[in-house]
């Protein structure tokens, strides 16, 4: 149980949170069609000078929501899928948790839970241990810190994969008007491997 003070401090990180979540969302949900499209693709060539890209076989990511001008992963998409030896999975929700599952270029998708796209259901759990696992985020820092939507799916999901025995290398994509000095952190937040922006590449490993 936590203790009062303890208590204090943690809701003061949550309001935090939610400040700087609500703030940076609307700033992005206001770029102009041209910048994201234009910020997303520089993002996808740095991308792939990350030096684990050159011998990886499994890579998660996000399908990107185009309303809220998540950074554009369809570039990345497309890099991944024309390099034709790298296996591709996207996140699947099912009961608070998401599971990485199979996905190809132009494979169908509906709209999941909280308007992200997600492919048709009826694909296998099957438990895979992607070697790249990439993440959306509203805030990074330059600790390798996240801040997503609150919900801790992602959080949960790397946590998991570690424990079984995986060890993903984990890459944050964000404008670079989303990353800030310092964010407020959790026990239960995981720590990014990597952020790409379209200015520069961190790494924290």
């Amino acid at each position: 149980m936590l203790r009062k003070e303890e208590s204090g401090s943690s809701s003061k990180r949550a309001g935090c949170k939610d400040s700087i979540r609500k703030e940076l969302r609307n700033v992005r949900a206001a770029m102009g069609v041209n910048e994201w499209r234009s910020g997303s693709l520089l993002i996808a060539d740095r991308v792939f000078q990350i030096p684990e890209f050159n011998h990886v076989t499994n890579v998660m990511l996000y399908l990107s929501m185009h309303d809220r001008r998540e950074v554009d992963t369809g570039p990345l998409i497309s890099r991944i899928a024309a390099a034709g030896n790298i296996h591709m999975f996207v996140p699947f929700s099912s009961g608070g948790t998401i599971y990485a599952v199979p996905f190809n270029e132009g494979d169908p998708v509906v709209p999941g839970k909280f308007g992200q796209q997600e492919p048709v259901k009826g694909r296998s759990y099957e438990e895979v241990f992607p070697d790249i696992v990439v993440v959306p985020a509203v805030a990074v820092d330059r600790m390798g810190r996240r801040l997503g939507y609150g919900k801790g799916y992602y959080d949960r999901f790397i946590a998991r994969l570690r424990k079984r025995g995986g060890n993903p290398f984990v890459i944050g994509l964000a404008f670079s008007f989303q990353l800030l000095e310092l964010l407020p952190e959790d026990a239960w937040d995981e720590k990014l491997d990597c952020i790409v922006t379209e200015n520069e590449i961190l790494r924290f490993c």
